[in-house]
């Protein structure tokens, strides 16, 4: 009896199970299947056990494009958001800033321009001005009850110029003759890299404060002579300025030594280092506040060291020649001098962009600098001044005149030397060997036509230069004005605009 019994429950319990199951399929809206038929239990719950996996599948498909959806948006692959801020205020700073070297470049061809006038001055001017002083100062010492010859009369203003006259021949004859560039040349080469470096350093810090000190020294006694010329203080003014020009005229000389040994040495090694300092000159300017007056300055400081750089290769080239240089020579150090004026100037863009991005300076700066010096040549804004514009240009500048002009005077006469050992024992492959002859072989009365045909040469040069310059600078002039006139027409017409605004809308005067 229990065996009976517990099959009649598990009979029970199958029959309870199947009829749950049969009526959970009935209850389920697939339409395929009959629930007349008891044989179809077993698909009616196949059925529905698909239809309950349908919509977990719907889920998953769902979560995995949410997912997808995410990761664009994590990685910004369709670029929904922007990759930077994007503003037209950037745009605008980022024309300034390539707008920099192309108006730099302008103003510093400008003032090359305006610093060879002024080295052609001294070259040709100044000894003309000596030499009517000492014919004055000749005639007012024959006729001293009349005072002079016609206009032939010394007056204190030409005092200056002698004393000019003879600060120039000292610092030239008493100070660098003695010295031997060949010597010089040997013992620049000689050192180490490093101590190389620190000379270098020295000679551009003491170049810069000798600009600054000169013109200011000039002035002072310019004043004292045609002031007080009996005055002690007189005396003072010139033995500073004869101290100032003999010190940088000879920092000057290593400085064009060193650039020599540079250009002739094998492995290039000082020509990097050369190099590498106008790089360095990037590192102790870019990272500091300036403003407009500063900016000026430093541009100043570029346009004379350019010129500087200019005469220095030239004269480096000219001694080259002179001791025994062929056209190879001539060519590797044209190449050699490419290279240092490509440096030279892209030292110069990146440093002067950089400046102006940094302390938020327009490019514009740039005009209104060359507006500045274009005043100094013509004379605007100096009009209750009796000035010459060469001097007022040279102080604006901080330009040396008195030092490479006694520069270049010696290195002429070492090349001189050189070319007169050519002409008398050298290889006519040489570059300039039939000038050599010339200077060697030819009579006094033929070199001295010839140095006077280059005297006469140079005048008219800077005779020309000097007439290109002013319509230069008159040019800038009127651009200005007409710049700054239709300025003002603009801001006219704009107030006009917005007080017929105003009228129109009732919120001003009728």
């Amino acid at each position: 009896p229990n065996q009976q019994q517990q099959q009649r429950q598990q009979r029970m319990a199958s029959s309870f199970s199947t009829t749950s199951l049969l009526s959970s399929s009935s209850s389920s809206p697939s339409p395929s299947v009959s629930s007349s038929n008891p044989s179809s239990a077993i698909p009616r719950a196949a059925a529905s056990v698909v239809v309950r996996y349908t919509p977990t599948t719907t889920t998953t498909t769902t979560a995995e494009c949410n997912t997808v959806e995410s990761l664009f948006q994590i990685l910004n692959l369709d670029s929904l958001r922007q990759d930077g801020s994007a503003t037209e205020e950037v745009d605008a700073n980022m024309d300034e800033f390539l707008r920099v070297p192309y108006k730099l470049e302008g103003l510093l061809l400008f003032g090359l321009a305006i610093t060879v006038d002024s080295f052609l001055h001294v070259l040709t001017v100044v000894p003309l001005k000596f030499a009517w002083s000492c014919l004055c100062f000749i005639c007012t010492v024959c006729r001293p009850m009349t005072g002079g010859i016609g206009r032939c009369r010394f007056h204190r203003r030409h005092l200056y110029q002698l004393v000019r006259g003879l600060i120039i021949y000292a610092t030239y004859h008493y100070c660098l003759c003695p010295i031997s560039i060949g010597k010089l040349y040997h013992w620049i080469r000689g050192q180490e890299m490093l101590k190389l470096y620190v000379l270098m350093a020295m000679v551009e810090i003491f170049d810069r404060l000798m600009c600054s000190l000169g013109q200011d020294a000039l002035d002072s006694l310019y004043w004292n002579i045609t002031r007080r010329p009996c005055h002690p203080r007189t005396i003072i003014s010139v033995v500073v300025v004869l101290i100032y020009a003999m010190i940088h005229s000879m920092i000057l000389l290593a400085h064009v030594a060193t650039l020599n040994v540079a250009m002739n040495s094998a492995d290039q090694a000082l020509l990097s280092l050369l190099i590498g300092g106008n790089f360095a000159e990037i590192k102790s300017t870019v990272f500091k506040k300036y403003n407009k007056v500063v900016l000026f300055k430093i541009t100043s400081s570029d346009i004379c060291e350019r010129f500087k750089l200019v005469l220095f290769l030239g004269l480096v080239l000219l001694l080259n020649c002179t001791q025994g240089g062929d056209k190879n020579m001539v060519n590797e150090y044209l190449n050699m001098s490419c290279i240092i004026m490509s440096a030279e100037m892209i030292c110069d863009w990146i440093k002067h962009s950089f400046i102006t991005k940094f302390n938020f300076i327009k490019s514009s700066a740039y005009r209104d600098y060359a507006l500045i010096l274009a005043g100094d040549i013509t004379g605007v804004g100096h009009e209750g001044v009796n000035i010459d514009h060469t001097h007022a240009v040279v102080k604006r500048l901080g330009f040396a005149q008195i030092p490479l002009f006694c520069v270049m005077a010696r290195y002429i006469r070492e090349a001189a030397r050189y070319a007169d050992i050519l002409g008398d024992a050298g290889d006519s492959n040489h570059v300039i060997y039939s000038f050599a002859v010339v200077y060697a072989r030819g009579s006094w009365s033929l070199v001295t036509g010839i140095l006077l045909a280059v005297f006469a040469f140079f005048l008219v040069l800077k005779m020309l230069l000097g007439h290109v310059i002013k319509s230069v600078a008159h040019s800038i002039i009127v651009l200005a004005s007409s710049d700054e006139k239709k300025k003002i027409s603009a801001s006219n017409k704009m107030q006009k605009a917005s007080k017929i605004t105003n009228c129109a809308q009732g919120n001003g005067p009728t």
